[in-house]
């Protein structure tokens, strides 16, 4: 099958064997390891598509005008870039309305959908671990406003859920296996638990404050937020021209449908999304 010149770029599981595509690390033959920290490999006005998706946001505020410069400078003339990130404007939207529900007439589902939506906000900012608080709220054996989770972050999420309950179901197995081992447990603990605080003492503000700052660089965390007129005004910044808003299933780029970038099996992956287009002249 002949490559198109598309390229999709930091593009993790989402990506189609005619395109270019190209992340920091290769899980597949269909993909190209890259340092996009160093730019990106390939000569001037190369390609006719560009496409990332949550990739801006982990990008420091700083060195978003220098990306998108790249990829102004590696696109034809004429050619489409396509941007998926997370929407500032619908994320805060969403807040202020559960806030005012929750205030006037509150509900178990109502306080549940504030409470994932403050993790929306928040939590891929501070978390200091893989998943953060949000993969927690995924992994709960009750989740009253489930629908509502799907709705905001789509494939992803169910995925990330229905994973974890095929897992729970495995786990219940190994439970009483663990229960027979508890007194051994908790013999050796008592032995060894004198010896094992003087070493934590010893070792664990340097090891764990290292361990955070390791996760907070190796690209996980949202660096910076964007809405339709932040991410506008920074495109038209680098060179490009047109810019509109789209919707998952709506496109410039011929044939987007089949791709299924932006949809999986009609779902769409980051339905809370802000997906805009751009041009090169």
């Amino acid at each position: 099958m002949n490559k198109l010149n598309y390229l999709n770029l930091g593009c993790g599981n989402k990506y189609h064997s005619q395109w270019v595509n190209i992340d920091m690390v290769s899980n597949s033959k269909d993909v190209i390891a890259v340092n996009l920290l160093e730019g990106i490999p390939y000569p001037d006005n190369s390609f006719d598509v560009i496409y990332h998706s949550q990739v801006l946001e982990h990008i420091p505020k700083e060195k978003a005008h220098a990306f998108l410069s790249e990829c102004y400078r590696v696109l034809k003339p004429n050619g489409i870039l396509r941007v998926v990130l997370p929407d500032l404007e619908s994320i805060v939207s969403e807040y202020l309305r559960l806030l005012r529900e929750n205030i006037e007439n509150p509900s178990l589902i109502s306080e549940a959908n504030y409470d994932w939506i403050m993790l929306e906000l928040y939590d891929q900012t501070v978390r200091n671990s893989t998943g953060g608080q949000m993969a927690a709220y995924l992994k709960r054996p009750f989740v009253p406003n489930e629908q509502y989770v799907y709705e905001r972050i789509g494939f992803v999420g169910k995925s990330i859920r229905e994973r974890f309950l095929r897992n729970s179901d495995n786990q219940k197995s190994k439970i009483k296996l663990i229960e027979l081992n508890k007194i051994n447990i908790r013999i050796f603990l008592k032995m060894t638990v004198k010896k094992f605080q003087n070493f934590v003492g010893r070792i664990m503000p340097r090891t764990e404050a290292k361990r955070i700052g390791d996760f907070r660089l190796g690209g996980e965390i949202h660096m910076w937020m964007y809405d339709r007129f932040s991410l506008s005004r920074l495109l038209l910044s680098c060179g490009f021209t047109n810019t509109s808003v789209k919707s998952p299933f709506e496109s410039d780029i011929p044939d987007w449908e089949v791709f299924e970038l932006d949809v999986k099996d009609n779902m769409v992956y980051d339905p809370a999304s802000l997906f805009m287009e751009a041009r090169k002249i």
